[in-house]
């Protein structure tokens, strides 16, 4: 497996087939809309396999210096439980840096799954505090 990003590279068809196998609700079948969210995304961390099939994507728009907003965490159906998602939340906060929270909005399905990832409740989602 390997993590890359890939801001400004990832197609919108290829992530809206990725989106749609993870069960996360977003616009998947209006392909200019996905095109524009992934435009405006400054942060996309990938994981793919051996072949090159895209497993994993996390999406997020960041200052790289104070906040990353992470807008996308999702993991294609089949390979979700098997630590993915931890793994690509993980470089997201490495990308970021020490300085900078993450912050992501819940669906209400996945609100049991942050904390088991170290993210803290917060009244309308989650975040990493800064370090400094």
């Amino acid at each position: 497996m390997a993590l890359a990003r890939e801001e400004g590279r990832l197609g919108a068809a290829e992530y809206a087939a990725l989106v749609r196998s993870s069960g996360l609700q977003r616009p998947v079948d209006d392909l200019p809309r996905m095109a524009a969210m992934l435009a405006g995304s400054n942060l996309v961390v990938t994981a793919r396999d051996e072949a090159g099939r895209l497993l994993g994507a996390a999406r997020g728009v960041t200052d790289l210096a104070w906040c990353c907003y992470l807008s996308d965490l999702c993991v294609e159906r089949s390979r979700q439980r098997g630590g993915l998602g931890r793994l690509l939340v993980a470089e997201t906060k490495r990308v970021v840096g020490p300085g900078c929270m993450v912050l992501l909005l819940s669906t209400p399905s996945a609100m049991g799954y942050y904390p088991r990832l170290g993210m803290e409740r917060v009244p309308n989602g989650f975040l990493i505090r800064r370090d400094g």
